[in-house]
């Protein structure tokens, strides 16, 4: 005979598998500190190809006066420095807006699997009760 509570929550936990399981458990094989750092590296690799986008689009908009102070060897250091500031902000900001995102979709993750395994202890209850 069909049990309506066991029906009901065999369907929840089949419905959060199709929706978020799969994505959760890739999250889920990894450390949080391996997942956060992992994901910042690549945040931070993605910045930085960004940045090189960013100066090579400025370096052919001001072709002339990139050249200028191409030849203007006392400049040069000084906008080094400047596109140096600018590589790390843009870094440093990527990387802590990525360690915030990161953190929070991990523990929403262990949150829903949390959820999911009790489901499932909850489900071998009821078929341990029914024998």
């Amino acid at each position: 005979m069909l049990n309506e509570d066991k029906v009901i929550l065999m369907t929840k936990m089949a419905a959060f598998m199709d929706r978020e399981g799969k994505k959760n458990g890739a999250i889920n094989s990894y450390f949080r500190s391996d997942y956060i750092g992992f994901n910042i590296l690549k945040s931070v690799i993605s910045a930085t190809v960004v940045f090189a986008i960013f100066v090579g689009a400025y370096a052919l908009y001001d072709f002339e006066n990139v050249l200028s102070n191409l030849y203007n060897t006392d400049n040069l250091l000084a906008i080094g420095r400047r596109y140096l500031i600018y590589y790390l902000l843009l870094v440093g900001v990527y990387s802590l807006v990525s360690y915030i995102i990161y953190s929070y979709r991990y523990s929403k993750m262990r949150k829903n699997m949390r959820q999911y395994y009790g489901d499932l202890k909850k489900l071998a209850r009821m078929y341990e009760k029914e024998k």
